[in-house]
């Protein structure tokens, strides 16, 4: 698979967070142990997958002398995104605080173009403006916007904290694999067992079993795979605008498990996200005379 197609699988994976995380909900957890389990589970299940083969196990040890950049990450990664995204929800509105997340993604293409020495062409501004457009039209569409100044910031913060993950995943060059994940989780899941620690340790209960398992695998283990896949292989703003369409998939499994669906105004904000991802993801093919010169070099 290509950058652009694992960057959308990322994003579409990502989408099913916020059907699952209702799902959890209504079942009983908590945001902090729902954050904790889903990241400790995957710790586990991708530990237990690298231990089944010598090679892996030889590249995850590989990997200690590095382990500053892995806890540098899995800070920005994951807790940042899941401890503040998830305090934000309490002070600010889901369309605000989902719009305020995916719009900070802009960091990662202004970092990229001044550190990484990606170009910053007119084609990636265009498609990145057109889905910030296009989920700011659903966010606010769908919903009564409101939030205090602490779930802006915080909101912010989160957003923030993954947009400079899939920047350093690019500038650290930590590369991608089951290896990589091991790390990331581990260092996540101690992050994340600090809030759970104040709110008072749970084991989940019933069917949390299941809800915390599709967690586990769609969009913690698949969404981080595909993300830091699509990071090694190509450019991170690129992969950061392609990964704000997330919304777009959301609402897609939102409409499909809850039968949430979209008003007029919301179809036209989703029709810009779709736009955006065609125009990010377009490559140009050279002209016929373009082609011959460049074989001839």
């Amino acid at each position: 698979m290509g950058s652009e197609a694992c960057a959308l699988a990322a994003a579409g994976l990502n989408g099913t967070i916020g059907v699952l995380t209702r799902i959890g909900f209504e079942q009983g957890a908590t945001s902090a142990s729902m954050a904790f389990w889903k990241c400790f589970g995957a710790f586990v299940l991708v530990l237990a997958l690298c231990g089944r083969t010598h090679a892996l196990r030889k590249q995850a040890a590989a990997l200690a002398s590095r382990w500053p950049r892995f806890a540098c990450l899995s800070f920005l990664g994951i807790f940042c995104l899941y401890f503040f995204e998830t305090k934000a929800f309490a002070q600010a509105s889901i369309p605000l605080v989902s719009f305020l997340t995916y719009a900070a993604g802009g960091a990662t293409i202004v970092l990229s173009g001044l550190c990484l020495g990606e170009r910053i062409t007119r084609q990636k501004w265009a498609a990145f403006l057109a889905i910030v457009a296009g989920v700011g039209v659903m966010c606010f569409a769908e919903g009564g916007v409101t939030g205090t100044l602490d779930g802006i910031v915080l909101a912010l913060l989160g957003g923030c904290g993954y947009a400079l993950f899939i920047f350093f995943s690019k500038a650290l060059r930590v590369g991608a694999g089951l290896p990589q994940l091991v790390w990331l989780f581990g260092f996540g899941s101690a992050f994340l067992s600090i809030p759970l620690m104040q709110e008072g340790f749970a084991l989940p209960v019933g069917w949390q079993w299941l809800t915390l398992g599709a967690l586990i695998l769609l969009p913690t283990i698949g969404g981080f795979y595909f993300t830091t896949r699509a990071v090694a292989r190509g450019q991170a703003s690129k992969v950061q605008i392609i990964e704000t369409s997330d919304p777009l998939f959301a609402t897609t499994f939102g409409f499909l498990v809850f039968g949430d669906a979209l008003s007029q105004t919301g179809l036209l904000g989703a029709s810009a996200i779709a736009t955006g991802l065609v125009i990010a993801v377009w490559q140009r093919c050279p002209r016929p005379g373009a082609r011959d010169a460049a074989k001839s070099r």
